[in-house]
């Protein structure tokens, strides 16, 4: 069994307060199993059974009414969140299963890939061991990169995404990812996210690098454990309140999209949302 929730366009909502991922989720949730009177049982949940949570229809991510001109083109931007300790041919699925829950009519201009296994650190005449895992649970290897993006590369093709990029990739990792590219012939990384916190100071290394190479280094302020496991716990036990799911199973969440639409003329944010998938532990894809 897998709960899907999209939380639609939020920017509005965090223009009036202070929000983050898990508020907006829970916002999403509550005003669904409120609002549209759901009361189906948890005992039909079972199996290979699927909750959808649609985003609000009041509040479309994919639409051009903030950028005050009909026909300005919006550029959709895909940032997808692997989660831990999930294998290279789990993250594979992956790929496929969370760029398939987007609307058919949607063209994404950019697919960036997050790594929970990576954290930017990144001083000139650094290698691949001098990048700063301690705080995280495991690792991942320059192969298991390779095979990621490789399948990558191939998903956003059948899905005509533009371009592929990655998030907080040091000079050596971005470069190692390069070369590979050009060797094999496939598409190069169009862009590289760096938290703000550690934008302000990249090596003259990296900045050479992206240039050479047409690769866009971009700020984000994502957090580092996008969401807890606590938070889904918390999730589930919304839902599980109002019958539609039992707390007595596990959950942990698959997949975590960001989407953000941009006026590519002026630059300027127009939608921000999330979608999300949870299922039961023993489920996994």
């Amino acid at each position: 069994m897998s709960i899907i929730l999209a939380t639609g366009n939020i920017l509005h909502s965090r223009k009036s307060g202070s929000h983050d991922l898990v508020s907006d989720l829970r916002r999403r949730i509550l005003v669904w199993a409120d609002e549209e009177k759901h009361t189906e049982p948890a005992l039909l949940f079972a199996g290979d059974a699927k909750l959808e949570i649609p985003p609000n229809p009041r509040e479309p991510i994919f639409s051009t009414a903030d950028s005050q001109d009909p026909k300005a083109q919006v550029e959709i931007t895909v940032k997808l969140f692997f989660p831990p300790a999930s294998c290279v041919a789990a993250r594979a699925k992956i790929l496929d299963r969370a760029l398939s829950q987007l609307p058919q009519c949607v063209t994404i201009s950019h697919l960036v890939l997050s790594f929970p296994e990576i954290t930017f650190a990144d001083y000139d005449g650094d290698d691949l061991d001098d990048e700063d895992d301690s705080t995280l649970d495991s690792s991942i290897s320059e192969q298991d990169i390779f095979d990621i993006w490789t399948a990558a590369i191939r998903t956003a093709d059948w899905y005509k995404v533009r371009s592929v990029g990655v998030s907080e990739f040091s000079t050596a990792r971005l470069e190692a990812l390069i070369k590979f590219s050009k060797r094999m012939g496939l598409a190069l990384p169009s862009i590289n996210q760096i938290n703000t916190r550690d934008c302000c100071m990249l090596p003259p290394s990296l900045l050479a690098l992206a240039k050479e190479n047409g690769v866009k280094l971009l700020a984000h302020n994502d957090a580092l454990n996008i969401l807890p496991e606590e938070s889904v716990d918390e999730m589930v036990s919304l839902l599980s309140g109002k019958g539609l799911v039992r707390t007595e199973d596990k959950w942990s969440w698959e997949w975590l999209l960001k989407i953000t639409g941009v006026v590519a003329n002026r630059g300027v944010v127009c939608g921000l949302g999330y979608m999300v998938e949870v299922i039961k532990a023993c489920d996994g894809i």
